[in-house]
């Protein structure tokens, strides 16, 4: 059973209150008012975000997080669909529609976001990748819900996938944030000795980020690998950027 995330009100207050955020459009407001199914709204929404230009997009992702958050046992079921979408921008509006739902005081939303993540992790087209670690693990996720999407993460690295294993590293690069780096450098101390390169570039970069906020155990721990001949030049790499 997944343990309920701890924070304190000033460490919640660093996260967007995201169901919020943005401007609803008519469409959807006209659709509530009208009672129209929910297959009807989702089905205009993947038009705009299909056909849409960037700035439709964005307001498309804002307004299915705003419609997951509000309508959330109707919504669900159709996102995990979307998440085996032919077209990649359809699966980055699930990992979109995650960030935007994302509440910190509601931790009943905490496992089942992460299990509509889950579907995504194995993607390699560039929009979800990006969309998913670096983003919604990193930025949304981890610091809404630290103890639960460790949890995951814990259970992640584990596979040998190295597009799940890019993700998990991308997505602990925001642990400094929550003063979880300690608990992260144990992962992706682990992570660094996997010999593909797509995944200790991504250890790498992780690394410089969390370098970024919290130099200080970052550096003793590169020190360590750059006297390690498995990790060395994971380190090497990591050090140039911080």
């Amino acid at each position: 059973m997944v343990k309920r995330s701890r924070r304190s009100e000033k460490d919640q207050g660093s996260n967007n209150d995201n169901h919020h955020n943005g401007p609803i459009p008519e469409l959807i407001a006209a659709s509530h008012g009208a009672g129209e199914a929910v297959g009807e709204v989702l089905k205009s929404l993947r038009k705009l975000i299909v056909g849409g230009n960037a700035e439709t997009q964005r307001a498309a992702y804002r307004s299915l997080g705003t419609y997951l958050y509000e309508n959330f046992a109707e919504v669900y079921p159709h996102l995990r669909e979307w998440a085996e979408d032919g077209n990649p921008l359809v699966r980055k509006a699930v990992a979109m529609a995650v960030f935007e739902a994302i509440h910190p005081f509601r931790f009943d939303l905490a496992e089942p976001l992460l299990r509509l993540v889950e579907l995504l992790l194995p993607d390699k087209a560039p929009q979800v990748r990006w969309a998913v670690g670096p983003k919604v693990i990193a930025q949304g996720l981890l610091p809404a819900y630290p103890d639960d999407t460790f949890e995951y993460l814990t259970k992640w690295f584990t596979v040998h996938d190295e597009q799940v294993l890019w993700n998990v590293a991308m997505g602990l690069s925001g642990a400094a944030v929550i003063r979880r780096t300690s608990k992260a450098l144990i992962i992706l101390r682990r992570l660094a000795l996997d010999e593909r390169r797509y995944v200790w570039r991504a250890v790498a970069s992780a690394m410089w980020r969390l370098g970024r906020r919290d130099p200080t155990p970052v550096l003793a721990e590169l020190r360590r690998w750059l006297a390690d001949d498995d990790r060395a030049h994971v380190a090497r790499v990591a050090l140039q950027h911080i």
